[in-house]
């Protein structure tokens, strides 16, 4: 995967993860977790991870792994995908 596949794949984890949970507050996911099996370097995932969080497009709550998307980065999300998409990995189409 390339960085923009990555950052891509991590937003629409966010944004999945606050769509199931019912909201951007509750809506925490393991980074960690979720890249396993895109067969990534840890240093990679986390410079693109940094980079979002640096956009404001999500937060770290924590060292191991858990984050969340921000409202900015719901808006970005629904700016490539559509509002109520989950995505390609996710349940809901449009």
């Amino acid at each position: 995967m390339n960085d923009q596949e990555i950052r891509d794949a991590i937003l629409e984890a966010a944004y999945n993860a606050a769509k199931e949970a019912g909201g951007i507050k509750v809506g925490l996911f393991n980074l960690y977790e979720v890249s396993k099996d895109w067969g990534e370097e840890k240093t990679k995932i986390d410079f693109n991870a940094d980079y979002l969080d640096g956009k404001n497009w999500v937060v770290r709550e924590t060292q191991g792994g858990g984050m969340r998307i921000t409202a900015e980065g719901v808006d970005e999300y629904e700016k490539t995908h559509g509002r109520g998409d989950y995505g390609k990995h996710g349940c809901l189409a449009h």
